[in-house]
């Protein structure tokens, strides 16, 4: 099954999320946006993994997210992958909550790799992705486009999120999920 590492949003930060996306949805054709109930930071895509293996993600997740205490999120500004000139992603920055992000998912790595699970070959940049350029859509990115608002959010669990591909778009489902050590103080 199809597998990744994910932070997902509180309904209110996707409903924030879900609203600025309608507001801009005008200024911006040939784009497939994220439904607000699949809007989520990817901390590590696994891809296909065998069932067998879901013990050992199970395992990485607990014990990096033992080493954690609750930290918080800033969302703000958006940008474009790979640039505003040919955009193929739509995201939003973090503003506030990087450092914490970063150490989980290195954490991550170190504990995956052991589990012979590839490294990821490109530098982890946390975003919130929101929408994607359709397939021989040319883009453009107006001038106008509406500000996001910043918001901020508290992250107290990892989730192991399996993502069936429909023709529709993809369904995310939760297969697991580890809270954060309320106890640490890192």
């Amino acid at each position: 099954m199809r597998t990744f590492i994910a932070v997902n949003l509180p309904v209110e930060i996707q409903q924030a999320v879900g609203e600025y996306i309608d507001s801009i949805k005008e200024y911006m054709e040939g784009i497939k946006w994220v439904e607000p109930e699949n809007l989520h930071f990817t901390i590590k895509f696994l891809g296909e993994v065998e069932n067998s293996d879901i013990n050992k993600i199970k395992d990485c997740i607990s014990n990096v997210a033992r080493e954690y205490g609750e930290f918080s999120i800033g969302l703000s500004d958006t940008g474009f992958f790979p640039s505003d000139f040919r955009p193929k992603v739509v995201w939003i920055g973090i503003d506030g909550g990087e450092d914490s992000l970063l150490d989980l998912y290195q954490d991550m790595e170190q504990c995956f790799e052991q589990y012979g699970f590839d490294r990821e070959a490109k530098t982890f940049s946390p975003h919130l992705t929101i929408g994607t350029v359709k397939k021989f859509k040319d883009v453009t990115v107006p001038q106008n486009l509406p500000d996001f608002k910043p918001v901020e959010f508290s992250v107290s669990r990892l989730a192991v999120m399996k993502s069936n591909l429909t023709p529709e778009g993809p369904i995310y489902e939760k297969i697991f999920e580890s809270e954060l050590n309320s106890n640490s103080h890192d």
